[in-house]
C-alpha cells in the first residue's frame, strides 16, 4: 500500500463515511443503469454488482435488500467500515451481499467474477487515489462485456468556493498541524465563509454539518477534482466513454437556458463542449455519470411500435409522497414532477406502482378509466412519462447468461 493510500485509509478509519444511517440508493439499481445502453444479448438472470469504495455499506445494504435476485459485493480499504458493514449483513440476514477489504491499486486484492461485473458503482473514490488512472483501469478490467459503470468525482468548477476556503485554512493552519486544532480553526473559518464565500451556493451550511461530513469536506488528506475536459481524457485512457448524466436536467440546454437563439447555437457544437460551458456557468460540485466501454452505445430512442410491445417498469428513482392533508406528489430524483400531480398521469403512475413484474403499455392503459378510453391519448401520455424517465424499459432476461 502506497503512502497516499495509507493516509486515506487512516483518515476514513477515523471518520467512517458516509455519516448517519439514512441510505440513498437511487443510483444503485442495476437494471435501470443497464437500460441506458444498447445490449446485443439479453440480461443475465442474476446481475453481479460491485461497489468500489462502499464505506460503511449503508447504501449497498439498502440496494441489496431491494434487489434480492441480484448479487452485490462491496469493497473498501477502510477496515473499520468493512467490519461494521459485515456485521450489518448478519443483522439484516442478507444472503446476496458480501463485503471485503481491497485496494483498487493492488489488483491481487480485488474480488472477481468469471464473466465480470454487470454494474460497477464508485462514488467519491477515484479522486482520492494516488493514481486515478490505474484505479479506473482496474475497474474497467473488472467490468463485464456490455456492462456499465456509475461514477461520481468532484467537479473542479463547482468546488471553487471550497477550494478557496481550503487555501485560506492552509495559510493559518497547515495540514501538518494537530488535527483537533486544525478542525477547530476550520469550523471558525467556515462560519465566516457562510457570510461570504459560501453564501448562496451549494456549500452554504458547511459550518454546521456533522463531524464526519465536515472532515470529508474540509480536512481530507488527499483529493483532486476534475473538469469535464480532464474527466473525458481520464475515461478515454481507461478505455471508457460517457453514456449519460445521472441527473440529465442539470445538463439540459433547454432546462438551463431560456434564449432560443442561444440554445440553437449551443446545439450545433459538440455535447462535451456544451457541458464545459454549463460547468463554468453553474455550480456542479459533483460530476455523477454513467460510462461504459468504448464500443458500447447509448440506448436508442424507442419507436412508437416498440412502446406497444416492450415491457416497462416504474423507475425506482420515482417516489410517491403524500402530505398531511392527503395530497399526493411524485418526486423524480428528489424533484417534484408537476405533470403527475393529478388526473390521467397520476392514475397511470399509480397503476404502474402496483406492478412488481413490469407491464406493457396496453396492459397498463387497460386498467385506467375515463380519458384513457382514448388509446392514442393514453399511449402519448405513456410515451411522455417514459421520456421524463418516470418509466424505463429493462432489457429482457437471457436465461443462458
Amino acid at each position: 500500500m502506497d503512502r497516499v493510500t495509507a493516509a486515506v485509509r487512516a483518515f476514513y478509519e477515523a471518520y467512517p463515511y458516509p455519516p448517519g444511517n439514512r441510505p440513498d440508493c437511487d443510483a444503485y439499481h442495476g437494471r435501470l443503469l443497464l437500460s441506458y445502453i444498447e445490449r446485443p444479448e439479453g440480461m443475465p438472470k442474476q446481475l453481479q454488482l460491485l461497489e468500489a469504495g462502499c464505506g460503511r455499506g449503508i447504501n449497498l445494504i439498502a440496494a441489496a435488500a431491494l434487489q434480492p435476485d441480484d448479487q452485490f459485493t462491496g469493497i473498501d480499504i477502510n477496515r473499520v467500515a468493512i467490519d461494521e458493514a459485515s456485521a450489518n449483513i448478519r443483522t439484516e440476514a442478507l444472503a446476496n451481499l458480501s463485503f471485503q477489504l481491497a485496494d483498487l491499486l493492488n489488483p491481487a486484492s480485488l474480488p472477481g467474477v468469471s464473466r465480470g461485473y454487470d454494474v460497477i458503482l464508485s462514488y467519491g473514490v477515484i479522486h482520492h487515489l494516488s493514481d486515478p488512472l490505474k484505479g479506473l483501469q482496474q475497474l474497467t478490467q473488472q467490468l463485464a462485456p456490455h456492462g456499465v459503470m456509475s461514477l461520481m468525482v468532484d467537479g473542479r468548477y463547482g468546488r471553487q468556493p471550497l477550494d478557496r476556503f481550503l487555501q485560506a485554512l492552509e495559510m493559518i493552519s497547515p495540514s501538518a498541524g494537530p488535527d483537533e486544532q486544525r478542525a477547530a480553526t476550520a469550523r471558525a473559518l467556515a462560519r465566516v465563509a457562510e457570510r461570504g464565500l459560501f453564501q448562496g451556493n451549494c456549500w452554504q451550511g458547511t459550518s454546521s454539518v456533522d463531524e464526519v461530513e465536515f472532515a470529508d469536506r474540509c480536512l481530507h488528506v488527499h483529493e483532486r477534482s476534475y473538469d469535464i475536459e480532464g474527466l473525458w481524457q481520464l475515461l478515454d485512457m481507461a478505455g471508457l466513454k460517457f453514456i449519460r448524466w445521472h441527473q440529465p436536467d442539470d445538463w439540459s440546454l433547454k432546462k438551463i437556458f431560456d434564449d432560443e437563439a442561444l440554445i440553437e447555437q449551443l446545439q450545433a457544437i459538440e455535447p462535451s463542449m456544451a457541458y464545459q460551458l454549463i460547468e463554468r456557468l453553474t455550480y456542479r460540485p459533483k460530476l455523477t455519470l454513467v460510462v461504459a466501454r468504448k464500443e458500447e452505445q447509448p440506448r436508442l430512442p424507442l419507436t412508437r411500435e416498440a412502446f406497444l410491445s416492450k415491457r416497462f417498469c416504474l423507475s425506482p428513482q420515482l417516489k410517491r409522497v403524500t402530505d398531511e392533508s392527503g395530497n399526493t406528489e411524485w418526486l423524480l430524483r428528489g424533484r417534484k414532477l408537476s405533470i403527475a400531480a393529478q388526473g390521467l398521469p397520476h392514475q397511470l403512475l399509480t397503476a404502474a406502482s402496483q406492478s412488481d413484474s413490469g407491464f406493457t403499455a396496453s396492459q397498463l392503459l387497460q386498467q385506467l378509466s375515463g380519458e384513457s378510453n382514448n388509446p392514442q391519448q393514453g399511449l402519448n401520455l405513456f410515451m411522455q412519462l417514459y421520456d421524463l424517465e418516470c418509466l424505463y424499459a429493462p432489457h429482457e432476461t437471457d436465461r443462458t447468461l
